[in-house]
């Protein structure tokens, strides 16, 4: 039977845990909220993160699209999408395309959803030197050009569409915000279904991907003052998150010379039950990041049961409201205080859990989904 309709979700652009977060779980769900539809996602054949998708369980009207190795670099990419993707979509019969990048593809015959998820090229404060200033400024000038003539512009934030939006002053023609989600079994978690605050060990936690704009090294900073606090001589900074080595050097060289070292543990990557672990063992999660889009690991962590500690900026404040305590970019002195607060008063600890195991009901991948099935209807009805 010919399906209802049929989305390419191209997928070639992701190079981190949470866009991989992001592809998984909307090609997962979107599959579930519309089973007579038929969805693809489109990987490079060989990335270490893309092949990972084999190991997926996905509904039976989800299937993977592998783009040859040579996409997984940004000239290949673009010479592919622009040359052989147009033809494959058309001959395919493709009704739609969500392009997670947010970007439009030249010269693709069908309407495409623009799913903005990266402030980075609006947020100075993350980048590294003149590659990265180019690079930024080769993203706005796409992100233009796709505001301009996509079918519909998706945000994972107010705070990402108001960003992009009043950079280049235009309205797109549709703009929805699909948050991110946290699977549902994860939804309705409470005090019984997670270990007590009180008796977990003696950590604090970030997930995220490691590198310098997450600012892990931040939080190496502050633990040098917290374990000079009274009761607090015995705390650990765990660190998970994809890790370039030449970066996990660096911090463990920062740790050294403010005398940390045996105090912090990065664990790199790791496998989706470790995940789950290290956030219900962790007596408070930490997240100063600079440029954040959504920031999943917060409400994950909330889930868990975890106190959330988090910097007070990008759209940290829209997704946490006051599930979270926040931290002023680059205060130390705050950073120490707040988290010294969260690990010494159990009270604060138990009312952050409370609010969180209520703030995270409000990010279901399924009603995102939903969502966004809707407008992907609506977009292919309207097509010429």
């Amino acid at each position: 039977m010919k399906p209802l309709r049929y989305i390419l979700i191209n997928a070639l652009s992701i190079g981190s845990g949470g866009g991989y977060t992001v592809g998984r779980e909307l090609l997962r769900h979107l599959a579930l909220a519309r089973p007579g539809w038929r969805f693809s996602i489109l990987l490079v054949r060989g990335h270490p993160l893309h092949q990972l998708f084999k190991g997926e369980c996905l509904p039976s009207n989800a299937a993977i699209h592998w783009a040859p190795p040579h996409t997984a670099g940004h000239i290949g990419r673009m010479r592919y999408e622009r040359g052989e993707l147009p033809h494959w979509v058309r001959r395919e019969g493709i009704h739609a395309i969500v392009q997670l990048n947010g970007m439009t593809i030249p010269g693709v015959p069908v309407p495409t959803l623009a799913h903005y998820q990266d402030p980075w090229p609006y947020r100075p404060q993350a980048w590294t030197g003149w590659r990265d200033r180019l690079l930024a400024m080769a993203r706005r000038h796409q992100h233009a050009r796709s505001l301009r003539t996509a079918a519909c512009a998706g945000w994972t934030s107010a705070y990402l569409r108001d960003l992009v939006c009043g950079y280049h002053r235009i309205t797109p023609r549709r703009s929805h915000v699909f948050y991110n989600g946290v699977p549902q079994a994860w939804l309705h978690r409470g005090e019984a279904t997670v270990p007590l605050w009180q008796d977990r060990p003696l950590e604090i936690v970030t997930v995220s991907n490691v590198c310098p704009y997450k600012r892990q090294d931040l939080v190496i900073r502050a633990l040098a003052g917290l374990i000079r606090r009274p009761g607090l001589s015995q705390l650990v900074y765990r660190i998970v998150g994809d890790c370039p080595p030449r970066y996990a050097e660096e911090l463990r060289s920062l740790a050294g010379s403010l005398g940390v070292q045996d105090h912090v543990m990065i664990e790199g990557r790791v496998p989706d039950e470790r995940v789950e672990e290290v956030y219900g063992r962790a007596r408070c999660f930490v997240l100063m990041s600079v440029c954040e889009s959504f920031g999943i690991p917060a409400i994950e962590a909330m889930s868990f049961g975890t106190p959330v500690v988090t910097s007070d900026c990008c759209a940290m404040p829209e997704v946490c409201g006051d599930a979270a305590d926040f931290v002023p970019v680059d205060d130390l002195a705050a950073l120490q205080k707040t988290i010294e607060r969260v690990l010494c008063d159990p009270s604060r600890a138990q009312e952050l859990r409370q609010r969180g195991f209520q703030r995270v009901r409000r990010f279901s991948w399924h009603s995102t989904a939903q969502h966004m099935a809707e407008v992907l209807e609506e977009i292919t009805v309207q097509a010429p």
